[in-house]
């Protein structure tokens, strides 16, 4: 089994990533694609294929793959779920799914050991994806999308000094701690730690399920 690679992939805000470790948590091959809005799905097929080509690693030694649920992009989303899922059809490899709260929350626990987390997305129209997260990455809220105002209130309520803010939306809670958060700037969600965090996961607490949090703006025609 030490043969077996596992496989994280992340299209949920628009810019595509991957990586491929082996069961020791060694990065054997990534990329990072900072791709045009809109273009998951053409972006990641042939970048994963160059990966697997580069690092001489067939498919079929796939026995994990992670992805992206969201809260992100609704396509993007979509476009990473279903290639994972595709994956899995040909390789028989389990699929896990992983919030980019919870992704998030991660590094910023990485860079700031010891604190708690505060991920907020920008859900635009005044309002946030947010969660809360021990210093263990236990969490302490449920994701959800929330106003400003009431995710002002859930931070300032369950968080403990010091909390870390991160996620595009932190600079809009950082008055409700008063100047005492630590706000922590993350570009994108880090494939490698991804990975690694998936070696050793539990599939039961990952499902391979979207986490839009919002009804998408479409609708079908009544």
């Amino acid at each position: 089994m030490n043969d077996r690679m596992v496989l994280a992939i992340d299209t949920s805000f628009g810019p595509v990533s991957a990586a491929l470790a082996n069961a020791a948590g060694d990065i054997v091959a990534s990329f990072a694609a900072d791709n045009a809005p809109g273009t998951q799905a053409e972006t990641l097929p042939p970048r994963v294929a160059e990966m697997f080509a580069s690092a001489g690693v067939p498919f079929g030694r796939v026995s994990r793959i992670a992805v992206t649920v969201g809260p992100g992009a609704f396509t993007g989303v979509r476009v990473g779920l279903a290639f994972a899922k595709g994956l899995r059809l040909a390789t028989g490899a389990v699929v896990l799914g992983f919030t980019t709260l919870e992704c998030l929350a991660a590094q910023a626990a990485r860079m700031y050991p010891g604190h708690d987390v505060a991920v907020a997305i920008d859900a635009k129209r005044g309002e946030v994806y947010l969660q809360l997260f021990d210093r263990s990455l236990v969490p302490l809220t449920e994701a959800a999308l929330f106003p400003v105002a009431a995710a002002e209130d859930i931070v300032r309520r369950e968080s403990t000094e010091p909390a870390v803010l991160t996620g595009s939306g932190a600079a809009l809670l950082a008055a409700a701690l008063g100047g005492r958060a630590k706000i922590q700037t993350i570009a994108r969600i880090d494939a490698h730690l991804l990975a690694r965090r998936t070696i050793e996961a539990d599939p039961a607490r990952y499902p391979a399920s979207a986490a839009y949090l919002r009804a998408p703006d479409a609708r079908l025609p009544s």
